[in-house]
């Protein structure tokens, strides 16, 4: 059915579409101020938790099994810790996204810097160390934007080459957290370290896996109530526009692939066939003989773009093969992917009657107007021609 289809007409429509489309893409990129606390303050259970977490593996391992923790390493720990209520302290004080973001980053960095410290003090250079950057390098990227998760990631790969090339240079002492000696899989201590270390680790993963998928969770509810929203306002606007076509005073159509893909009621009416029919006929059988080039000629051009939009009148064929004016208001748009013409056409035939009409009868009563002219005229020179006989005469 041609009428199936016809909300996808509406520039409106397509317009709210398009915003729709624009403030999905904005609620990515920034984020209201609401969504961005939610998310900076799960961010901080994340940190303070597994920072207890490590705290204390940390000095289990330390005074349970000799682990050869020192004691800037428990030091470093509760320096972050503390730094996690001075962030969240900040972070209430501010009432733009803007600085909430830029305070977010500054810490990402900070922790970059306290934990390049513990991996020198934990000998991390010596087992590839770098691997617990992946952490605050994988939140930066999640929890801000591309560039700002960029800025992170670049700082903690300069501070752990830089701290390589600083124990390798001997600017530094380098720290031997376990000594590479035989049968080291059978010592208390490393395994203890090891199991702990591990432990923690994938504790860590999972735990952070379950934060996102709550976050992913909460993205996923809030845009599903935008969806939900923003088509119940363009189904209103669809609905509108519906009923303006429908009860339109001109015939409405889409020419689309040699073929009618939409008409209103109004556009049965004035060319006498139904949508059915319309449907499979060539808009030629619809122009009388003398138009036929130049409706053919605009067609081309408003698929073609040369001309976007026109205005013109032809003499069109209703049904049954009567002879009527129409006015064309053509537009060339896309309709379900591809280009097309959307037409508003009035019928004029009346009006052009009327119009012939009145010229008719300006041009008869131009006629008369000469005709009544040229008589005085002629009386005015036959009153001085027999003046001036008299004049003679006497």
């Amino acid at each position: 059915m041609l009428l199936e289809g016809s909300v996808e007409l509406s520039s409106e429509v397509r317009g709210q579409t398009s915003e729709v489309r624009r403030r999905f893409a904005m609620s990515e990129i920034e984020p209201d101020f609401n969504e961005l606390i939610h998310r900076v303050r799960d961010s901080i259970i994340l940190r303070r938790i597994t920072l207890i977490f490590f705290l204390i593996l940390v000095n289990v391992l330390r005074f349970g099994v000799k682990a050869p923790f020192s004691n800037a390493v428990s030091f470093l720990l509760v320096v972050w810790f503390l730094t996690s209520f001075i962030f969240a302290y900040l972070i209430r004080k501010q009432k733009l996204v803007s600085r909430i973001d830029s305070i977010h980053l500054g810490y990402f960095i900070l922790e970059v810097l306290i934990l390049t410290c513990i991996v020198h003090y934990i000998g991390a250079v010596e087992w590839v160390g770098a691997v617990f950057y992946i952490f605050p390098i994988i939140y930066a990227n999640i929890q801000m934007t591309k560039e700002k998760g960029l800025i992170v990631g670049s700082i903690a790969i300069v501070c752990y080459i830089s701290l390589a090339l600083l124990e390798y240079s001997r600017i530094i002492p380098h720290k031997t957290f376990f000594p590479l000696a035989p049968n080291l899989y059978l010592d208390t201590t490393y395994v203890a370290t090891t199991i702990g270390g591990s432990a923690g680790m994938l504790g860590l993963v999972a735990y952070t896996c379950g934060i996102f998928a709550k976050m992913l969770k909460r993205k996923s509810d809030e845009l599903e109530e935008k969806v939900v929203e923003r088509t119940q306002e363009l189904t209103e606007s669809e609905e509108k526009y519906r009923n303006l076509v429908e009860k339109s005073f001109d015939g409405i159509y889409i020419w689309q692939d040699d073929g009618f893909k939409f008409v209103n009621d109004k556009f049965e009416e004035i060319s006498g066939y139904t949508a059915e029919e319309l449907e499979k006929m060539d808009f030629k059988e619809l122009v009388a003989p003398e138009s036929l080039e130049l409706v053919s000629e605009e067609i081309s051009k408003r698929l073609s773009r040369e001309r976007p939009s026109k205005h013109y009148e032809f003499v069109a064929l209703r049904k049954g093969g009567e002879r009527i004016d129409v006015e064309i208001y053509s537009a060339a748009i896309n309709y379900r992917g591809k280009p097309a013409i959307q037409v508003s056409i009035r019928d004029i035939t009346e009006r052009k009657r009327l119009e012939d009409e009145i010229k008719t009868r300006l041009e008869e009563m131009e006629r008369w107007h000469k005709l009544t002219v040229g008589r005085e005229l002629k009386m005015v020179e036959l009153k001085k021609r027999l003046k001036e006989l008299e004049d003679r005469r006497s």
